[in-house]
């Protein structure tokens, strides 16, 4: 009888495996293309030189991820109480050159690109420049482990918002792009700060530079939105895309700014 009972249960069981395998249904993702979207990045500095305006699109979600660069933009920049320069497609990928200007500080620029019959433009003040006084090399244990960071060292001027952003290339290769910062906290200080980079962890002998930017308002949020995505300076966010300043729905921004460049090698 014993033996009986397991026979059922075993049985039973069987059938509840079968019955449940049977309910499983394949379900299909689909995952919809959205429509292409222009992006544009756009910068001008108080570097006498080329300015650059590079204009692409997204790809469908189901496609690599190579850039599709937008060959027939008409590009133009334009200063406040100053000239219009136009930016001619060169050989790079959807990049765009204006003749060599250096951008002014305190003054309005407008970027207009006209893709396909739309216009999109965007506004960027370039504020004043902040001296970078120096940047050092600072070691920091952690977890018994000691690494080398960059330091970079300045005076914030005093009873003015200021923004900043900090570009850190290792060896020729861009790091950091986005190390940005406000003087909310530290208004009118000495500013002594640490850039968190460590991929790849700094050594003796690297080649390191650094590009020190003034930036305006809009730019700040948007570069922090993006390195708050990426997880610089703590954990990453849920992705989204960051606000631009074009307007009609493009993606990227454009940035006046004023730039320094200091360049070092590790000890």
């Amino acid at each position: 009888m014993k033996k009986l009972n397991i026979i059922k249960l075993n049985t039973l069981l069987i059938i509840l495996v079968a019955f449940f395998a049977s309910c499983e249904d394949v379900i299909d993702l689909e995952l919809k293309n959205a429509k292409p979207v222009v992006v544009i990045e756009a910068n001008v500095s108080d570097e006498f030189k080329q300015q650059t305006v590079v204009v692409t699109q997204t790809k469908p979600f189901t496609n690599d991820n190579s850039i599709v660069p937008i060959t027939n933009a008409v590009v133009t920049i334009r200063e406040e109480g100053g000239l219009t320069y136009t930016a001619k497609h060169t050989t790079f990928s959807g990049t765009y050159f204006t003749p060599a200007f250096a951008g002014k500080q305190n003054k309005k620029y407008t970027v207009n690109v006209l893709v396909n019959g739309v216009i999109y433009t965007a506004v960027s003040t370039m504020p004043n420049k902040v001296p970078l006084d120096s940047l050092t090399i600072t070691q920091l244990t952690f977890f018994g482990s000691t690494q080398k960071f960059v330091q970079i060292n300045y005076k914030d001027p005093a009873n003015v918002r200021n923004f900043y952003n900090s570009l850190l290339s290792v060896n020729n290769k861009l790091r950091n792009s986005y190390f940005v910062e406000e003087d909310r906290f530290n208004d009118g200080n000495v500013v002594k700060n640490t850039i968190f980079n460590d991929d790849p962890e700094l050594k003796t002998g690297d080649k390191i530079k650094l590009e020190f930017q003034c930036i305006d308002e809009n730019i700040y949020k948007y570069f922090f939105a993006i390195s708050q995505i990426s997880g610089n300076g703590g954990p990453p966010t849920a992705p989204a895309n960051p606000d631009s300043n074009f307007s009609n729905g493009a993606l990227g921004y454009f940035s006046a700014h004023t730039t320094q460049i200091v360049n070092a090698t590790i000890k």
